[in-house]
């Protein structure tokens, strides 16, 4: 016979603890999230009742049982995250008992969530950003030789065309790792920005991911930058320095909303 969600004015004993887990997991109705809340709510209760001696090794076993991460009450907090709760607000040195993969899924559950990402804004400057780098691209293999070294002489026929400039001050190994690396650029540049917008639109939920994402993009364009700033084809300097404004559009997008400050009651 199933337990009913009464108020109780007797706060069940650790003892009960599992029962009342397994007997919310068996639960396959609506009911099953407000015995689950009624299960956090218990553990909260006797984290601040209870000896911490005796607590520690039923919310151990609750954390280790099958099924503690699916079962979640109406708020969304897994049985789990209410016992690593309640563990690490125990004394010394109950705390120290917690494992690392608990620690990171309390952290992420107490993270406050963010709006979602400015998906529209964001795409939309990074397809312009890219079709500019493709148009360049493109101009630079189809004339490699426009404006460098033209002259009257050479459309003439009388001097030879001078090749573009060869970054002749840079350091040999910098120019030499350049030169070899070089090729890779604009396809690194969409490579990574279109795995930073997927993460960014559809992983990123929490401050701390947000973040994450926006310092990812922030580093995406400050490298293109210093990169459309090496030695390269005229074009191709424009094509790249094209791709970082893109990502610096869209990591400035990304910007974390500061929480409101709470206003006093009014006296």
């Amino acid at each position: 016979m199933s337990t009913q969600l009464q108020p109780s004015l007797v706060t069940p004993s650790v003892d009960e603890l599992v029962p009342l887990f397994e007997e919310a997991l068996r639960t396959k109705s609506s009911s099953r999230a407000l015995k689950a809340g009624y299960l956090n709510a218990v553990i909260a209760r006797l984290a601040k009742t209870e000896d911490p001696g005796m607590l520690a090794p039923s919310l151990q076993a609750l954390m280790a049982m099958e099924g503690a991460k699916q079962l979640v009450d109406e708020q969304g907090t897994p049985v789990s995250v209410a016992a690593t709760r309640a563990l690490v607000s125990l004394s010394y040195p109950h705390p120290l008992e917690v494992l690392p993969e608990h620690l990171e899924a309390l952290r992420k559950q107490s993270e406050p969530s963010v709006p979602p990402a400015p998906k529209g804004w964001m795409l939309t400057g990074l397809i312009i950003a890219t079709v500019v780098q493709a148009i360049c691209f493109v101009l630079a293999d189809e004339v490699p030789h426009l404006f460098h070294g033209l002259s009257a002489d050479v459309l003439a026929g009388e001097a030879p065309l001078q090749p573009p400039p060869s970054g002749s001050y840079l350091p040999p190994l910098v120019k030499e790792v350049w030169w070899s690396l070089r090729p890779l650029v604009p396809w690194g540049q969409v490579v990574i920005a279109t795995v930073l917008y997927y993460f960014s639109t559809a992983l990123a939920t929490t401050a701390w991911e947000r973040t994450l994402s926006r310092r990812a993009f922030l580093t995406l364009g400050a490298v293109g930058l210093v990169a459309g700033l090496l030695p390269t084809h005229e074009y191709k300097h424009w094509g790249t320095l094209a791709a970082a404004v893109g990502a610096l559009f869209a990591g400035l997008l990304l910007r974390v909303p500061k929480a409101a400050p709470s206003v006093p009651p009014a006296a």
